[in-house]
């Protein structure tokens, strides 16, 4: 009696490890993959397009140059306001001046170079190469404007190798979970097939389907629930260790409403795979004969 309980509760560790070890994958590919979505989007918001103004331009002329491009559709607008700053050339030359230490007029030899300047964020639906060089081009032949510049081809190369590269780790993800309900399928086979005289003996007295999975159903989710929450809190740990000793990296995995999801989806990921693998497993032994069952 002593020896099957041992048994019983080494099979079970067995399996909340498993489950532990696929909750652990998950939800770090898990985090990565939101990581690296909020660093493309962080990129994608820092998209803008430099409008360089003519000198010749008056204040009443690039007021209503700002009112034109605020009734444009590829304007961006955050929190209902239009994404556009008017920077004027004098406040460009003295931040270049604090920043150089040094003046132009004896870099340059001439009366502030520099040039008024339109930044406009542009929304997402025009934040491509393609979209963006056409943008500039209309805009380039607007009276007034001078010189248009927009984040190069880098930019955009950038956020495909952050889409191929989350594509790929949802692939790994994929099938190492694979693998992993392979397993986890194969330690709940083997506890149900030691069970299967006694499953069948309440077939036999008349338990019903329903009743006899009751509680092997109650006991998956156990253990996909223990499982889950043990995988995902160590992933959490073995997070917060590299996001302290790199602290870029706080900005992009460390936030509560981050960590809350990822705690739930993984969690209820898990239970879901250990359900499966138990109901798959039962309905096989359920329908076994008698004489099919050493």
């Amino acid at each position: 009696m002593k020896s099957n309980k041992q048994t019983s509760i080494r099979k079970n560790s067995t399996l909340i490890v498993s489950i532990a070890s696929l909750a652990f994958i998950i939800s770090l590919f898990f985090q990565i993959i939101l990581g690296a979505s909020k660093w493309k989007n962080d990129i994608t918001s820092q998209m803008k397009m430099y409008i360089y103004l003519e000198d010749t331009l008056n204040v009443d002329q690039i007021n209503d140059l700002v009112y034109t491009f605020k009734k444009s559709p590829f304007l961006n607008k955050i929190n209902g306001k239009s994404d556009i700053e008017f920077k004027s050339k004098n406040k460009t030359a003295s931040e270049f001046i604090l920043k150089n230490k040094e003046n132009y007029e004896d870099l340059l030899g001439e009366n502030n170079p520099f040039k008024n300047l339109l930044i406009v964020g542009v929304s997402d639906n025009f934040k491509n190469e393609a979209k963006f060089n056409v943008l500039a081009k209309d805009i380039s032949k607007i009276n007034g404007v001078y010189e248009v510049t927009f984040p190069n081809r880098y930019v955009s190369l950038l956020i495909n190798k952050i889409n191929q590269i989350s594509s790929f780790l949802l692939f790994i993800m994929f099938i190492v979970c694979v693998f992993v309900y392979l397993q986890i399928s194969n330690f709940v086979k083997i506890n149900i097939h030691s069970n299967r005289i006694l499953i069948k003996s309440m077939q036999l007295l008349g338990s019903t389907n329903n009743y006899i999975r009751k509680p092997y159903l109650i006991d998956s989710l156990i253990h996909g629930l223990l499982g889950g929450s043990v995988g995902t809190l160590s992933a959490y740990l073995l997070i917060y260790y590299f996001s302290n000793s790199i602290p870029e990296l706080k900005e992009l995995v460390n936030e509560s409403n981050m960590q809350i999801l990822s705690f739930f989806v993984c969690t209820l990921f898990c239970c879901l795979f250990s359900l499966i693998a138990t109901i798959f497993s039962l309905n096989l032994k359920l329908k076994t004969s008698i004489s099919n069952l050493i």
